[in-house]
């Protein structure tokens, strides 16, 4: 059996009853994202897929919509 990182279960805690109604979840981190999905019959409940930044960009939301 592998074990999961205390952070990935609070993440899969927090957001798995949002992915069992049927949303997906995005969640950016400072190196990459990770995206939560509901799993098809036969998987897991919620699938996970992770996807590392090749460029890390040092932006803001503000700075991004120029204050809108």
């Amino acid at each position: 059996m592998t074990s999961i990182s205390k952070e990935l279960e609070r993440i899969l805690e927090d957001y798995a009853p949002i992915v069992k109604e049927g949303h997906q979840v995005l969640i950016g981190l400072l190196d990459g994202t990770i995206h939560l999905e509901k799993g098809q019959e036969g998987e897991a409940p919620v699938q996970i897929r992770v996807s590392p930044l090749d460029e890390r960009l040092e932006m803001t939301i503000d700075a991004l919509f120029h204050g809108i």
